[in-house]
């Protein structure tokens, strides 16, 4: 696995994240301003860490703002009571970028040794 790969798949999730969240914002706009504009906040609160993680795999910070961020997307995604199905919709994004933070720090500690 090359360096690159973990944080560029973070990456490219973080950005099907961002386009999940505008979606729902659009499809709320009519009829919930304040979800509107919160959706919109979330999403644009992933791009920074995205950019960073797709032009510098090895930014420490970037990889612990994800992380702390997807802590935080768990918390809240719970907050809405999913169940079923709907629990592993509302996880995928969050804990597949948990997995690839582990896995670029496996990367990073095997290239020290």
């Amino acid at each position: 696995m090359t360096r690159a790969l973990p944080a560029r798949l973070a990456a490219a999730i973080g950005a099907a994240g961002i386009a999940v969240h505008l979606a729902l914002a659009g499809a709320h706009a009519g009829h919930a301003p304040a979800f509107l504009a919160g959706l919109g906040a979330l999403a644009l609160v992933c791009v920074p860490c995205g950019v960073s993680l797709w032009r510098r795999p090895g930014d420490r910070a970037a990889w612990v703002t994800l992380l702390a961020l997807s802590a935080i997307m768990m918390v809240l995604h719970l907050g809405m009571d999913p169940e079923g199905p709907m629990l592993a919709v509302v996880l995928a994004v969050p804990g597949l970028q948990v997995l690839l933070g582990a896995a670029a720090l496996v990367v990073r500690v095997k290239h020290t040794e």
